[in-house]
C-alpha cells in the first residue's frame, strides 16, 4: 500500500472538490490519502464515504495554521480510529467565521490600496478562505495585472497584510491534544532549522520527512531529528492543484513498515485498497 497523509481539497484552498481529489488519488496509485484541509474538517466525511465507494481510504485530518515566533508553523492533526471529535467541527466553524472576516477586510484594503477588481461573491463561494484563495480571485478579476504583483498584494509585505492566526504553536498543541489528536509538524523545510528543534521539543508525535519542496540532504536531516525526538515519520504531497506551487498527489508516500506504523499509532486497519 502507498499512504499520501497531506492535501487539501476546495474545502479550503485547494482547486478541486473532494470527489475529483479521491478520483486523482486513485489514478495515482495511492490507497489511503490524508485529507488535511486548513483549520477545517468539514470535507473529510464526504471524503470518507466516496473514497469508500471507490476503494480508496480517507485519513480524516486537518492542517491547523499556528505561528513560532513570526513564522508560519503548520501541524497536521489526525485521530485514533480515524474518528474526528463533534467539538472539532464547532472549531472549524468558528476559524471559518473568522477567516471570511479577515478576508473581507484584507481583500477591501487592497482593492482600495492598489486599485484592484475583487469579487467577494466569487471568493465567499469557498468554506475556508486562505491567501491562496485570495490570490487566485485577484489574478482571475486583474487577468492584466502582472501575477507577481498580484501575489505581492497578499503576501507578509503588502500593506493590506493581516495574519490570519495569532495562535502560538505552543497553544495550538495544547489545544489539538484536547481534542485527541496525533500531531505531525507539516512541512519542516519551509522553517529554520532552530525553530523546527523548537517546536519538536514542545511534544509533537510525528514530522513530515517527504515533502517535494525538501532541499538536498534535509529527508536524512528530519529521519536523524525523528529518531533523536523518538517521533514517527510522515509523507505528503501538499497538493491542492495548482502545480506552479504544489506537487501531485503521491508525489511523496509512506509504504511498507513506515506506513504500517504509523496506522498502528492511529490505531486504524485498511479495510480496503483500489486496484
Amino acid at each position: 500500500m502507498r499512504g499520501d497523509f497531506h492535501s487539501h481539497s476546495n474545502y479550503s484552498d485547494g482547486y478541486y472538490p473532494v470527489d475529483v481529489v479521491v478520483d486523482r488519488a486513485i489514478k495515482n496509485n495511492l490507497n489511503i490519502l490524508g485529507l488535511t484541509d486548513h483549520d477545517s474538517v468539514f470535507g473529510v466525511e464526504e471524503a470518507f464515504k466516496y473514497g469508500q465507494a471507490k476503494g480508496l481510504f480517507i485519513l480524516k485530518g486537518m492542517e491547523l495554521s499556528t505561528l513560532c515566533d513570526k513564522e508560519n508553523c503548520h501541524l497536521i492533526a489526525y485521530f485514533k480510529h480515524n474518528v474526528v471529535p463533534k467539538s472539532l467541527f464547532d472549531f472549524s466553524q468558528n476559524i471559518i467565521d473568522t477567516r471570511r472576516a479577515r478576508a473581507k477586510k484584507m481583500m477591501e484594503s487592497i482593492r482600495d490600496t492598489f486599485n484592484v477588481n475583487i469579487n467577494l461573491d466569487e471568493l465567499f463561494k469557498g468554506i475556508i478562505i486562505t491567501r491562496g484563495n485570495m490570490l487566485r480571485n485577484l489574478i482571475d478579476n486583474n487577468p492584466l495585472r502582472d501575477k507577481k504583483e498580484l501575489s505581492f498584494m497578499v503576501s507578509n509585505d503588502s500593506p493590506c497584510f493581516i495574519p490570519a492566526s495569532k495562535m502560538t504553536y505552543k497553544e495550538g498543541i495544547k489545544l489539538l491534544r484536547s481534542f485527541g489528536a496525533t500531531i505531525i509538524l507539516a512541512h519542516p523545510t519551509l522553517m529554520t532549522l532552530e525553530h523546527v528543534k523548537e517546536v519538536l521539543k514542545e511534544g509533537v508525535d510525528g514530522i513530515e520527512v517527504k515533502y517535494p519542496k525538501n532541499k538536498e540532504g534535509e529527508e536524512e536531516l528530519f529521519r536523524s531529528l525523528a529518531k533523536e525526538y523518538n517521533l514517527f515519520v510522515s509523507a505528503g504531497s501538499d497538493f491542492h492543484g495548482d502545480f506552479d506551487k504544489h506537487a501531485e498527489l503521491g508525489t511523496c508516500y509512506l509504504e511498507g513498515e513506515e506506513l504500517n506504523n504509523l496506522l498502528k499509532i492511529l490505531e486504524i486497519e485498511v479495510p480496503y485498497e483500489n486496484n
